[in-house]
């Protein structure tokens, strides 16, 4: 079996999945940019957890031997805090969202200029 943690790493991939679920979870009969903006904010708070513990954890150091001891996917702890801040920044501009709409289809022409729907 590969594992992809040492030590505390696998608090990472808990406290993500926290931020995405719960929100969603808790607000199942939302829907749209109310339940982007929840997730945007427990991935903030998921985010500065992880830098916290990560840096208390491995005391402080981010690369070399005593910030291996907490990992996740070989990288410390603390750094998986930037992709997830990433990610929350993304949701909360509204560059990705979790909105179902359904996708139009684009209108074809016939041989005379005419659309057909």
């Amino acid at each position: 079996m590969v594992v992809f943690w040492q030590g505390r790493g696998y608090w990472v991939v808990f406290l993500a999945a926290a931020a995405m679920f719960l929100p969603l979870i808790l607000l199942r009969q939302i829907e749209g940019p109310e339940v982007d903006r929840a997730v945007c904010l427990t991935m903030s708070l998921a985010a500065l957890a992880v830098l916290v513990l990560g840096l208390r954890w491995n005391h402080g150091t981010t690369f070399g031997p005593a910030g291996r001891d907490h990992a996740f996917m070989g990288l410390p702890m603390q750094v998986w805090a930037l992709p997830m801040i990433v990610f929350a920044v993304l949701l909360g501009t509204g560059t990705i969202t979790t909105a179902e709409t359904p996708r139009s289809r684009p209108a074809v022409q016939d041989l005379g200029g005419r659309s057909i729907p």
